[in-house]
Order: C-alpha cells, then structure tokens, then sequence
C-alpha cells in the first residue's frame, strides 16, 4: 500500500484509514510496530479488536465465506457511512488466499490497478 499505491497516488485529498484486526494472532500491542508499514501522512491507523469492522463488510461485499480482513476498498469523496453498515465502496480488491486460488469472490489485489482506480476517483472529484 505505502509504495504501490500512496507512493504513486500524490493527490493530497487521499485519505487512507488503515484498520488493523486480530487475524493471524495480531494483537493491539502489535500496532504501534505493523503502523510502520503504512507510514503516508495521510494515513490514519486504528485496531477493530472486536471484530466489528470486519463482520459489517462482511455483508456489504459479496463473496465472502469468513471474516473481512486483508481487503481494500476505495470509496469518492461522496461516500457517507450512515446506519450501522459501511456504504458499498466504489472499488475494492483482497489478499485472501492467492491469485490462483482466492478465498473471495472478489478481485485479487493488484497494487498497480488498485492505484490506478485510486487516481481515477481523485481525478474525478
């Protein structure tokens, strides 16, 4: 995320929000250390340790068999989170298993084509 897509997306008005869950034994301590990952200033990193956030995508993309996690999603500028779900994002890739046998029925994450649906939805603000 930090080189492939805020590294080529120079658009000040991108807002990343990275949300970091308990998967794969990841604990809250762990998050000050896993933040250096995505260090873009317009980055903002937050621990869902409930698992809130990962189960409302859950419903709100398609294909799913387990929790919502390892996923990316774009949203425009005039997306509103209103209730209890996040709104459908206009885009959205995962790293759930592998290109070749993924666990979502979702489109495997491409760093370069995930930048390039970023540089579209800033341009077109």
């Amino acid at each position: 995320m930090q080189r492939d897509v805020l590294g080529k997306v120079n658009d000040p008005d991108l807002r990343t929000y990275v949300v970091w869950v308990p998967m794969s034994r990841g604990l809250e301590r762990d998050v000050a250390n896993a933040t250096k990952e995505v260090w873009d200033p317009r980055a903002r990193h937050y621990w869902d340790g409930d698992g809130q956030l990962i189960a409302a995508y859950r419903n709100v993309l398609a294909g799913y068999d387990e929790p919502v996690w390892d996923t990316y999603v774009l949203y425009g500028k005039e997306a509103r989170w209103e209730g209890d779900a996040p709104p459908k994002p206009a885009y959205w890739m995962h790293q759930l298993g592998s290109a070749r046998r993924p666990r979502a029925a979702g489109p495997f994450w491409d760093p370069r084509a995930f930048a390039q649906k970023a540089q579209e939805l800033t341009a077109n603000r």
